[in-house]
Order: C-alpha cells, then sequence, then structure tokens
C-alpha cells in the first residue's frame, strides 16, 4: 500500500513540476489490488517537508533501489500494460516502445507531416495495413545520444552505438537490415526506405494506427510478449515499412548482466505458450498463407 502511496505522489510531483508533463503525458495506472479495494493515498513522509519550488528542484535527484528487469514483481503484466496505453491513447496513430528507449528529436513531428502528406488520416489509403518500422540502437552508457541520422551514422561509425541487441540477439533485430538503412543518408523528410517480409523471430519497433491488434495479455515477464503481437500482424497481411530517417535509442549496451536470474525460466514458460498462439492464429486467420516461421 505504501509503495502505491508513493508511486501516486511521485507522479503528482512530476506532474506539479514539469510543464512539459502537464501539457503532453497521461498517466495510465494500473495495479494489483482488487477494483473494490480503497488503498489509503497518504503522503510519504517528505512530501511536505519543505515548499513545492525545493519538491521541484530535488525532483531529479530522488534515487531509490534498482531491480533487475521483472525481478521485483511475480509476474510483471508488460502487454497488459502496452494494451492500457493504447486504449487510453488518442491519437489516431501510436508507438509502443520501453520506457528506456529513446526517440529521435521531432519524430512525432515529422510523422504527422508524412502521415498528413501521404493522406495517412484519410480513409481509405494505401497504407491502412502498414507499420512503419522505426530502427532501434544502443548507446554506451557515457553517450550523448543522438538527436538526426547524420549524429547517429557518426556514432555507429565509433562504436559508440550499435544495432539493438547486437550481442543478446542478432537474429531478432536484423531483419531492419541496419546496413541498408545505415547506407541511405538522411532524407529531407520522413519517407518509407524499404518493405521488409516478416520472418521468425524479428521483433520490430514501430509507428501504426492504434487499430492494429492488441498485445496478448496471457503473456508476462520476460519473453515472446512483443513478437507475438508482431507475429500476428504478419499472418494478419500487414507490411513492415521501414522509415528512413526515424530511430530509437537505448541508454547502455544489453548483456546478458541485464537480466533477472528467472530470464530463462520465464522463457521457457512464454515459449510454451507462443506455441500456443501461433496455433490459435491460423483459426483465427483461417484464409491467411501467412505462418510465424
Amino acid at each position: 500500500e505504501y509503495e502505491v502511496s508513493s508511486a501516486l505522489w511521485k507522479i503528482a510531483s512530476i506532474h506539479a513540476c514539469v510543464q512539459a508533463v502537464r501539457d503532453n503525458v497521461t498517466f495510465s495506472l494500473v495495479s494489483p489490488i482488487p477494483a473494490k479495494s480503497s488503498p489509503p493515498v497518504t503522503a510519504p513522509p517528505s512530501a511536505f517537508s519543505g515548499p513545492q519550488e525545493n519538491l521541484c528542484r530535488d525532483l531529479g535527484l530522488v534515487s531509490g533501489h534498482h531491480d533487475h528487469n521483472y525481478s521485483a514483481v511475480k509476474q510483471f503484466p508488460n502487454n497488459l500494460l502496452r494494451n492500457v496505453a493504447r486504449r487510453a491513447a488518442t491519437s489516431e496513430y501510436v508507438i509502443v516502445i520501453d520506457v528506456d528507449m529513446m526517440p529521435n528529436e521531432n519524430l512525432r513531428q515529422d510523422f504527422i507531416l508524412f502521415a498528413i502528406q501521404r493522406g495517412l488520416f484519410r480513409k481509405p489509403h494505401r497504407y491502412e495495413k502498414t507499420v512503419f518500422v522505426v530502427p532501434a540502437f544502443e548507446a554506451r552508457d557515457n553517450v550523448k545520444l543522438p538527436l538526426n541520422k547524420a549524429q547517429l551514422l557518426s556514432l555507429v561509425e565509433t562504436g559508440e552505438i550499435r544495432p539493438f541487441y547486437s550481442q543478446l540477439c542478432w537474429k531478432c533485430q536484423a531483419p531492419t537490415s541496419y546496413e541498408a538503412w545505415q547506407k541511405e543518408p538522411p532524407g529531407a523528410e520522413m519517407a518509407p526506405l524499404f518493405d521488409v517480409l516478416w520472418k521468425d523471430p524479428w521483433e520490430p519497433f514501430y509507428i501504426a494506427s492504434n487499430n492494429v491488434p492488441f498485445y496478448d495479455e496471457r503473456f508476462k515477464q520476460y519473453g515472446f510478449n512483443r513478437i507475438s503481437q508482431v507475429c500476428e500482424l504478419h499472418v494478419a497481411g500487414y507490411t513492415f515499412s521501414v522509415l528512413n530517417n526515424a530511430f530509437l535509442v537505448h541508454r547502455g549496451f544489453k548483456t546478458t548482466t541485464s537480466f533477472h536470474p528467472d530470464k530463462e525460466k520465464d522463457q521457457d514458460h512464454n515459449r510454451m505458450l507462443f506455441r500456443q498462439f501461433k496455433a490459435e492464429l491460423k483459426v483465427k486467420y483461417i484464409d491467411s498463407t501467412r505462418r510465424c516461421y
């Protein structure tokens, strides 16, 4: 109960202190506490220890114990959280990314301009069954994150940035065709660069209409939670089109030590669920000739 109260007060503090958050961010809260329960929302001891100026000044300095991914929660419902966020979104197009991924500067504005120019806000249009892939990278901890593709390419050249999951699971990202993407100089405006036919185990990040299939909430913890939804997009007939200038960067190289001790156990459990999920897709999309392999 204290953690719930502490989280709520932290959110309230950020909302009060940061104008950009008030203007642009919606918080959707999910709690394992039963809906009929009313946890006491009491302020943490430090909440009223001084004037608001002090609270806002110290906001960015607050830190606490950091757990490895998924280690602090018995069954982390990542796909449930993704669906909650999508259902709360009021925009026609969404990008679902992890909290530690940083998009390039002006990604939203550039995509909206692209969408207007290509008629994506009118129905029907040629991209109704297209998702727009945003290549993902990872950077060393001490690197200043790039704002645009030119800066990104320079850091790739020096080895300060590399394609996402290069060490952990290269085949999970390789179909993005990083080499071809990097050879293309930054464009004057956003545009599709090339299409990629999905194949297992590719799990790209992408911008899409918010009416694409939701995430299967049976997947919890680590493994197969994102790829199951991407696999369904493929079976449902979607095209994966890689954008020329857009990208995401994860701060820190992903390594085997980044994960919680039960990662392999979680993955084994979800692998069995994924097999069941793929069998269900054959029934759901009975006329589709596409499969998740």
